[in-house]
């Protein structure tokens, strides 16, 4: 679930629905200076089911006893982390294999700082902790598992191009899946200060208007990466530099509203969504 307080109110946006705007960035993306990714139906499915794992998760949803209110998506532990996403890429890989190397690749990703994309880690704490050993073996198997769905994806193909335009789509679905994070939990009006790594500003429920950078997007299949500056110009309204898209896009999101209040367990949470205003969030990446 990602979580935002606004007004009084925290706004709720599903996994799911968060992914399903992922996807349909992919059917946006490529101009001049950036090239639309290949094999794009996979990749499509990849990017819009890259967090199906949170499917059963937001459909309670996950409670954070502490705070008295909705589990936000990276305050879970990582002892609950690992299995939901174990489940959703398994889901994955038994309807689309290169889609299912895809998701794998994003989930051990986030454990590895989205390999090399951002710095610093994606919320769930990389220290050394007694889940660490447990943690590494599933990096480890996800791997392997890795190679072995190679061997009857790459065929009769070039292994180095292969390999080369997977990395190319991994680097692209990181990127998806940050501006949909930013149209699920920003607060798109405009703001002073200088750009900040979008990445750093996902973990609070309370975002603050200003510039977001996101990190080393790609170009090409290994062409030069660019960092590119989200903008708010007026409230919904972002400008993207350099722009990445086919043309101006219109970002939109169902979500739910319930009281900002402490909630005292489950019961309570699950009457609150049961009279949860919808909402639609609506983000437009515009030109220079």
């Amino acid at each position: 679930m990602l979580i935002t307080r606004r007004g009084g109110d925290l706004v709720l946006v599903d996994q799911n629905e968060h992914g399903r705007l992922a996807g349909d960035l992919t059917l946006r993306w490529g101009n001049s200076g950036f090239d639309a990714p290949t094999r794009r139906d996979q990749v499509r499915i990849g990017t819009a089911r890259h967090d199906d794992g949170w499917l059963e998760a937001d459909a309670e949803p996950l409670f954070n006893a502490e705070a008295q209110r909705p589990l936000h998506f990276l305050e879970i532990p990582l002892e609950d982390h690992l299995p939901l996403y174990q489940r959703g890429v398994d889901r994955i890989y038994q309807e689309d294999a290169y889609a299912g190397l895809l998701v794998s690749m994003h989930w051990t990703g986030l454990y590895r700082n989205r390999w090399g994309m951002q710095d610093g880690g994606v919320g769930i704490d990389p220290a050394a902790t007694p889940l660490d050993e447990i943690r590494e073996k599933h990096v480890a198997e996800e791997e392997q598992r890795w190679a072995e769905t190679k061997k009857s994806l790459v065929k009769d193909s070039v292994r180095s191009d292969f390999e080369a335009r997977l990395w190319y789509h991994y680097d692209l679905l990181q990127v998806w899946d940050l501006f949909s994070l930013y149209a699920s939990l920003a607060d798109t009006s405009p703001g002073d200060g200088p750009a900040v790594p979008l990445a750093s500003t996902l973990r609070s429920i309370d975002q603050r208007p200003g510039p977001r950078v996101i990190q080393l997007a790609p170009s090409r299949i290994g062409g030069p990466r660019t960092d590119l500056t989200l903008t708010p110009v007026k409230p919904g309204v972002v400008v993207v530099d350099p722009f990445p898209f086919d043309g101006e896009v219109v970002a939109t999101l169902s979500a739910r509203a319930i009281p900002d209040r402490a909630y005292t367990g489950q019961d309570d949470l699950a009457a609150a969504l049961g009279a949860a205003e919808e909402r639609t969030l609506e983000c437009r990446f515009a030109k220079p």
